[in-house]
């Protein structure tokens, strides 16, 4: 096992158990060698599951002690023993074998028949348990576990099974989930950190630039609840009561707090994320925001959006909304909070990454103003908390940016109607200014690339006819004259003849043919006529 796990043996010597050891410092994901806004990072189609699953717990600087974990650790123990004490198969081992005398064939039922109580006792124990250890015989598989599939399928109706899907395959085998604890550490090793994150010598994350204007947003009043009445705040708190599963709380709880103003913004949530490029190795479960808001499809430049489809767009179906940038998760009153911190830390970095995208697209380089234009929020037992997500160029220049997770406000809503009054508020204000900073990104997004297209559209016309015009050679009638003719035409003809074809070059380039007589000017600034030569 990896540095990151301390091995610590139990009293046979033979098992280890897993420590909490932190070793290096956290290794950030790498994006692909050039930073691109058009491309997204490739992802194996068939990965083996022995080859991701212990890598996936070789790359956590810190491993803490869960369920999980322990099934890792028997199953690294069952593979160094199965290894010990096994003679290769030589030459010689094989001649050995060859030599010995064979026992007498004999069939199960005549063995038992003549086995005694003792012994009957024994081996049904052991067939309890699941027979004997085959791993070191020769061309033995492993296929325990096909077997208790085809089991499991005798008995259960056919209805009821549908053969696995290469995504739930990813998800239920080895992806790492918000339910995990090392799902947080994960996050940390490739630079995103939590609102609770400290750095290994104390220090917090810096907060975005724009902390203060968006707390000024957040206080700002709200006229559809001015009227609010405190009989309508007790219906409130009844529904809330009253909603004890998650989905009850997101049925009739979460409508009361978004008003019926939320009709104004695109919106979703309930489904997989899975068009999305993984945030950090591949090793996360898709994220599956309860509620998030986003924009139509069709506001974005279908250019832009294929270039950017895999930070842009969550879905692939083409009609659901892109580029989410505010996040809602939900817990029941059995909820953990620390499962809605980790899974609003997940959301926010995935829509702070797609608007990074965005406004870097067609720069010159990544932009990092080290604003935050990402909000996720987080309700749970009538607690209503807002955060704000934010990049920030990592100090390695050759790593990925950071994503760093801050706390805005929170609010007791359940407690009086002044508190319901300003926490409702405040959701209310950041869903609509991020849908302020998300329409702004894609409008400045479609400018440059209308504006782009427009250069590369002037720039093939003006070389295709510049290609297609003739090339000018001087009249063959000059070699006729005298040589004091010909020094005077040739002066005429380098003073004022590139003047004449420039200009009649240039009215040819944009359409337009040339006029005569040409009107000049003298040096008083008087407009002659010039007839040609």
């Amino acid at each position: 096992m990896h540095a990151g796990m301390a091995k610590a043996q139990t009293g046979d010597g033979n098992h280890h158990m897993l420590c909490p050891v932190t070793t290096n410092p956290p290794h950030k994901h790498q994006f692909p060698d050039q930073y691109p806004y058009n491309t997204s990072p490739p992802r194996s189609k068939r990965q083996k599951l022995n080859n991701i699953e212990p890598a996936r717990w070789d790359n956590l600087s810190n491993v803490w002690f869960t369920k999980s974990a322990l099934r890792e650790l028997d199953r690294r123990n069952h593979c160094q023993r199965s290894s010990q004490n096994r003679r290769p198969l030589t030459r010689k081992f094989h001649a050995e074998l060859r030599r010995k005398p064979r026992e007498p064939f004999q069939f199960a039922p005549d063995f038992l028949r003549h086995c005694t109580p003792i012994y009957l006792k024994k081996i049904k124990r052991l067939a309890r348990l699941g027979g004997p250890d085959l791993s070191d015989l020769r061309y033995y598989t492993n296929n325990s576990r096909s077997w208790s599939r085809k089991r499991l399928a005798e008995f259960q109706p056919a209805a009821s099974i549908s053969p696995p899907t290469k995504s739930t395959k990813s998800t239920k085998s080895m992806a790492t989930t918000a339910y995990c604890r090392n799902f947080q550490q994960h996050l940390a090793d490739h630079g995103i950190y939590s609102h609770n994150f400290e750095y290994p010598n104390g220090r917090r994350p810096a907060k975005p630039n724009n902390w203060k204007e968006l707390n000024e947003v957040l206080a700002q009043p709200r006229p559809s609840l001015s009227n609010f009445s405190e009989e309508e705040f007790e219906k409130f708190i009844l529904a809330d009561a009253r909603a004890s599963k998650e989905k009850l709380v997101i049925l009739s709880v979460i409508p009361l707090i978004e008003g019926n103003d939320g009709g104004l913004n695109f919106s979703g949530g309930g489904y997989p994320f899975g068009k999305l490029a993984p945030l950090t190795d591949g090793m996360l479960g898709h994220a599956k925001p309860d509620r998030f808001y986003g924009a139509s499809p069709t506001q974005l430049n279908p250019k832009i959006r294929k270039e950017l489809s895999s930070y842009v767009v969550p879905s692939t179906q083409g009609d659901l909304p892109i580029l989410p940038n505010f996040f809602l998760e939900v817990k029941g009153p059995d909820g953990s909070p620390a499962v809605a911190n980790r899974q609003a830390c997940y959301y926010g970095a995935l829509g702070a990454r797609g608007t990074h995208f965005l406004q870097s697209y067609q720069q010159d380089k990544p932009v990092y103003d080290n604003n935050a234009y990402t909000i996720t929020s987080t309700y749970l037992g009538g607690h209503l908390k807002l955060y704000s997500t934010h990049l920030v160029q990592s100090p390695d220049l050759d790593c990925p940016p950071e994503y760093i997770m801050t706390q805005l406000k929170g609010w007791s809503i359940t407690s009086d109607l002044e508190t319901f009054v300003r926490g409702v508020s405040a959701y209310r204000n950041a869903r609509d200014w991020a849908k302020e900073k998300r329409d702004e990104f894609i409008r400045l997004a479609n400018e440059r690339h209308a504006e782009l297209a427009a250069q590369s559209r002037n720039q093939s016309i003006s070389q295709h006819q510049m290609a297609s015009d003739p090339p000018i050679t001087p009249d063959e009638s000059n070699a006729s004259t005298t040589p004091s003719e010909a020094g005077y035409q040739d002066a005429n003809w380098g003073a004022t003849t590139p003047v004449e074809d420039t200009k009649r070059g240039e009215s040819q380039i944009h359409g337009r043919a040339p006029q005569n007589p040409r009107i000049g000017g003298d040096t008083a600034g008087n407009q002659v006529s010039r007839l040609p030569n």
